[in-house]
């Protein structure tokens, strides 16, 4: 099994960022946590930053959110993601306005783009680029977390563990 670590470099579809203003609770949220908590290294470019704003200016977006939400996603987007100039425009997925997306990713060397989207997802890969849903990613981390929990634990007693407060 494939392990995700902090050095692997991603790209967030702009539906995962969008999604985790809808959706407070969901996995979106949860992995938008992880980028300002710099927990996971995000990339993007001038295109994707260029279609993010134009969503969150997009009256059905307005409409369920507050201003200071999406000028809080925004700033903290643009913190905690670093910018690629991508050399290369790609023609590999039949939406071509996601081609940016493939572009980022090739030109930051990124090992994965996280997405919801059906045109992007049905590509699976790119080279060496996985193409996943953000659950996917999300389950690995915990697999990660969990084994080496466990890998700490056979290796030390709990008094070592928990440092004698037994």
């Amino acid at each position: 099994m494939k392990s995700f670590t902090k050095s692997d470099k991603l790209i967030l579809d702009t539906n995962i960022i969008i999604s985790a203003i809808i959706c407070k609770q969901g996995d979106p949220a949860k992995l938008f946590e992880k980028l300002i908590k710099e927990e996971i290294e995000n990339y993007t470019s001038k295109e994707i930053i260029e279609e993010l704003i134009e969503v969150l200016n997009r009256n059905e977006i307005i409409k369920k959110t507050k201003k200071e939400t999406r000028t809080f996603i925004l700033e903290q987007y643009l913190i905690h993601s670093q910018i690629v100039i991508p050399k290369t425009k790609h023609e590999i997925v039949e939406h071509k306005s996601d081609n940016k997306f493939i572009d980022a990713a090739k030109e930051a060397n990124a090992k994965y783009i996280i997405s919801g989207d059906k045109h992007l997802l049905e590509i699976k890969r790119f080279g060496e680029i996985r193409i996943i849903k953000v659950k996917e990613y999300l389950g690995q981390l915990t697999w990660i977390i969990e084994n080496q929990i466990n890998l700490l634990i056979m290796r030390k007693s709990p008094e070592a563990i928990l440092g004698g407060g037994i």
